[in-house]
């Protein structure tokens, strides 16, 4: 199997970046940005009970289906035009629209196995933590480190299902084969790219929230128009994750074209 150095991989995507970013970019708006907005009219901002506290349920819940399938749209036409020189961005938006029924099946087969894991590591937590007198806060500490080892590894494994799809068009059980023997050996790289965008993400965002945010509220307050700060926040939200989105879903794909041993397209 061809290798996929992390260097290689960024050099691959800076310079497909540069060159299909104007067609890149509004896909991104009309994807992710587009996600993103939705989240930010639908979600409700509560008053945390605890640091950890999030939305009640509701019918906000509804608007988790859009954003799930613009987000898919976006990572299955981007990895197409990663993966497929000189195909038009119309064409990669129908080929990604037609693989949809399958991307939702992936997603949910993901979320199935990620949620059967949590629901064993809590029994055997629960059993071991009752059986040597834990108290509650021991026995999430031990849940915890019982889930996150094999959920990163599953992630890991699991993160190429976009551009695996979007190449190879196989069935939902023929994709996870492929993705995960793709992904054998390659498990710590992939971490370190999940890591490396989780950090960079909340750093960006806390940026955009906190200090453009408290900017942005002492601005329109003075102007006598405070409502149109989280409006302003919002877009401003989604215009960088328009951004972040083409720019990872074209990372992860062109590591993907490493692996199958070319980056035709790229």
């Amino acid at each position: 199997m061809a290798g996929a150095s992390i260097e290689e991989v960024l050099d691959d995507t800076r310079r497909f970046f540069v060159r299909e970013r104007a067609l890149l970019l509004p896909l991104g708006f009309a994807t992710f940005g587009m996600a993103t907005l939705i989240a930010g009219a639908a979600i409700p901002v509560p008053v945390p009970k605890s640091p950890t506290a999030g939305p009640p349920p509701g019918p906000w819940m509804i608007a988790l289906v859009p954003m799930l399938l613009l987000a898919l749209v976006g990572y299955l036409s981007i990895s197409r035009m990663v993966l497929r020189s000189r195909i038009s961005v119309a064409e990669a938006l129908g080929d990604a629209v037609r693989l949809m029924p399958r991307a939702i099946g992936l997603s949910l087969t993901v979320f199935v196995i990620l949620l059967a894991i949590n629901v064993v590591a809590s029994m055997i937590a629960g059993l071991a933590g009752s059986a040597l007198g834990m108290n509650p806060q021991a026995m999430l500490i031990l849940a915890l480190a019982m889930v996150l080892p094999p959920s990163i590894v599953v992630t890991a494994r699991l993160t190429l299902m976009p551009p695996v799809l979007a190449d190879r068009e196989s069935s939902i059980r023929q994709t996870l084969v492929d993705v995960i023997t793709l992904t054998r050996g390659h498990v710590l790289r992939i971490v370190a790219l999940l890591i490396a965008q989780a950090i960079f993400y909340v750093l960006i965002a806390a940026v955009i929230e906190a200090a453009l945010g408290s900017l942005l509220i002492l601005l329109t307050r003075a102007a006598g128009v405070a409502m149109l700060a989280p409006i302003v926040v919002n877009v401003l939200l989604a215009a960088f994750n328009a951004v972040y989105g083409c720019f990872w879903t074209v990372l992860f794909a062109s590591f993907y074209a490493r692996l199958r041993g070319g980056t035709n397209g790229i």
